[in-house]
């Protein structure tokens, strides 16, 4: 395997992408535009996909017709 992506859903309002990876060897070959292309079909059910990213990715997932927003998180690691 050299990449994936995963969504959690609740199956009919929402979906969460928390991870999109690909091996640092293999970017920059499509591998994370195809799977980002393949997400939407398989959460089509929803109403809303959303994702949490660096400001510097943006660019990247308005590729995918993604818009940017603003949220919080809580992270254990930062306490």
């Amino acid at each position: 395997m050299v990449g994936f992506v995963t969504a959690i859903s609740d199956g009919i309002q929402s979906a969460f992408i928390p991870m999109l990876e690909v091996l640092p060897e293999y970017k920059n070959e499509g591998i994370g535009t195809e799977l980002m292309k393949r997400i939407p079909k398989s959460c089509e059910h929803t109403q809303a996909i959303d994702l949490m990213c660096d400001p510097e990715l943006q660019s990247y997932y308005k590729r995918f017709d993604m818009i940017p927003s603003t949220g919080m998180i809580i992270r254990s690691y930062l306490k």
